[in-house]
């Protein structure tokens, strides 16, 4: 290869020998290669050409010690050609590692967050601070052990070195609005805080941030098992505008310890909620089976079952409005095929539906009960079993018995008497007009009647 030709012109190369590019970045490419005086592999970082980056890059690696950087061996200067040589890592990078295996569980992504934020944290607090600019999963590797470590500070700026502005650098996605444009009030942690929160929602998920649409969802929009509480802290961590970020990274950091308490709290709530709710639909669906039995009671009746139904709807309302933002099929699955146990619209409307039923026959049952409580007796007082295809004879006369208790004081009521010829399909009818008790006692009228405070009674000749 061209590359491996050029630089085994310099005497230096005959201590390494080229075998392997592993990648590249904004700064150069890296290789891995076999260093044949210590006999063991080496990463060297070829830079492509500003020396002011070779040498920032270098004198910042000598500078730095920390768990999770690579110690630098040697650094190189052939012509025009710049070189660092630097301890090899063997494992893949995290972007690799998700790719293959898919999302990080949640206690291994917060853990890994951690440690990133410990180095974060050890790049801030410096006498002298710096901003890493590139947090990204393409940038730390996972060795065989499952420890990571961070490489390429070829973005990284010292921002009271090299001026109050920085020029955009960083990943479309993982880097921070205004760290792109670089001309937004410039980076600074607050930068950091929205890389690691990318870097973590990109664990979490699987879902590259890099990659169209280019959107950071929530991310209980791809599991519903993951925290609420993480899913509050990524969501603040990656928020557009700075100030609405954690203002520190041991803020953040802080938060990431202590994210299953907040999920406590939030578990009391819901607990609480659920406990008024459900309590509150078993009390009302109580008193529509104890009014269900009784006559004259309709009205209560609707009610317990209108109560009930805003209850459901109420909920199905509450589900929608904490799916807000949460887009296409997997919407419909939360909120309409109820993906939560008793957390669906369709399970609402289900009961919604029932207990409307249940209240329509309810209340066709009351009204076919009212009818039942007329009564036909003939002229001896026996009481005459009234059938569609029931044929008396009108040998006598019959009396019409109906409870003062169908009637409200003081309202007028129509009846109809309707009688048919089986022979000549002759039909003779009767209106009376009926009033109930007013609330002064006195006694409704009409002719050809007889009242008693028991009842009235019509006598209905042939």
């Amino acid at each position: 290869m061209k590359w491996m030709e050029a630089v085994r012109k310099g005497a230096w190369m005959e201590k390494y020998i080229f075998y392997e590019e592993l990648g590249s970045g904004g700064s150069g490419k890296v290789y891995r290669v076999y260093d044949t005086h210590l006999k063991c592999d080496r990463a060297v970082k070829k830079f492509y050409g500003e020396e002011k980056v070779w040498e920032k890059e270098r004198n910042m690696m000598k500078e730095l010690r920390h768990p999770l950087l690579p110690m630098i061996v040697d650094s190189i200067e052939a012509g025009d050609e710049r070189y660092l040589v630097m301890e090899y890592i063997e494992g893949k990078n995290l972007e690799e590692y998700i790719e293959e295996k898919g999302c990080v569980a949640e206690k291994q992504a917060v853990r890994w967050a951690l440690e990133l934020a410990d180095f974060l944290i050890y790049l801030h607090e410096r006498q002298n601070p710096i901003i890493y600019r590139d947090m990204k999963p393409a940038n730390i590797i996972i060795d065989g052990s499952g420890k990571i470590h961070l490489v390429d500070l070829g973005t990284a700026w010292r921002p009271y070195q090299e001026g109050e502005e920085a020029d955009g650098a960083g990943t479309y996605g993982y880097a921070a609005p205004e760290q792109i444009s670089g001309g937004l009030g410039g980076a600074d942690e607050r930068s950091d805080i929205y890389g690691l929160g990318a870097t973590l929602y990109h664990m979490l998920t699987g879902d590259n941030p890099s990659k169209p649409p280019y959107l950071i969802q929530p991310i209980r929009f791809f599991d519903g098992r993951l925290s609420v509480g993480l899913e509050k802290i990524v969501n603040k961590a990656v928020e557009e505008g700075k100030e609405k970020r954690y203002q520190t990274m041991r803020q953040f950091s802080f938060a990431l310890e202590r994210y299953k308490k907040a999920d406590e709290t939030h578990r009391y709530v819901e607990n609480a909620v659920k406990f008024l709710y459900y309590g509150s639909v078993f009390c009302l669906c109580a008193i529509f089976a104890g009014l269900s039995g009784k006559q004259d009671r309709e009205k209560d009746i609707l009610l317990a079952a209108a109560a009930i139904i805003a209850l459901c709807v109420l909920k199905s309302i509450v589900c929608i409005w904490n799916g807000r933002g949460r887009r296409g099929i997997r919407q419909e699955r939360n909120i309409l095929l109820t993906e939560k146990k008793g957390g669906g619209l369709m399970l609402s409307l289900l009961i919604a539906g029932v207990l409307f039923a249940a209240s329509a026959s309810v209340h066709a049952a009351a009204k076919e009960e009212k009818l039942l409580l007329v009564e036909v007796r003939n002229e001896q007082g026996q009481k005459l079993l009234i059938r569609y295809d029931a044929v008396y004879q009108l040998t006598g006369i019959f009396k019409l018995e109906l409870p003062l208790s169908n009637f409200e004081e003081g309202q007028i009521y129509r009846l109809r008497l309707e009688c048919i010829n089986c022979e000549t399909e002759e039909i003779s009818s009767r209106t009376f007009y009926l009033k109930g008790l007013n609330p002064d006692g006195e006694i409704g009228y009409d002719k050809e009647k007889e009242i008693g405070r028991g009842g009235w009674k019509q006598s209905v000749g042939k």
